[in-house]
């Protein structure tokens, strides 16, 4: 009974779709792959994501010494990229509250843009630890 008060607590505030999660090692390889990341930069992306985010979705960093914010998975950056205001806007055309979804589709659509920009060298945590130092994912 408990459980389906909470269900319907949920749906009815509209949160459910923005429900934090965090993904197994091989649970993200399987959505990365789904979403089209390459299987060549399977291993970086995931790198990324661990250092990151440690695989949550619902991650939000540190404020940064300009006071954005890092969002979601990838830990995308509010300066830039997503809206903090709850709708779509900045570049990515997305809400930050879209990027911390446990839907990935808009965090994973918004970091191949960025991915497409600038590289993985737009993300520190890649460049600090993932450079010749990528996780196994062959079991996934």
């Amino acid at each position: 009974m408990k459980f389906v008060v909470s269900f319907l607590t949920l749906l009815a505030i509209g949160s459910f779709e923005t429900e934090a999660y965090t993904f197994s090692r091989c649970e993200l390889v399987r959505n990365l792959r789904w979403h089209g990341i390459p299987e060549n930069k399977m291993r970086d992306w995931v790198c990324l994501v661990e250092k990151e985010s440690s695989r949550k979705t619902d991650a939000i960093g540190m404020q940064n010494s300009d006071g954005s914010w890092d969002h979601g998975l990838f830990q995308i950056n509010d300066r830039y990229w997503c809206n903090r205001g709850g709708w779509p806007g900045k570049d990515c055309n997305v809400s930050c509250d879209q990027l911390r979804s446990a839907d990935i589709t808009e965090a994973v659509r918004c970091a191949k843009k960025i991915f497409a920009r600038h590289g993985f060298s737009a993300w520190v945590a890649w460049r600090n630890y993932c450079q010749g130092a990528l996780p196994h994912i062959s079991h996934c």
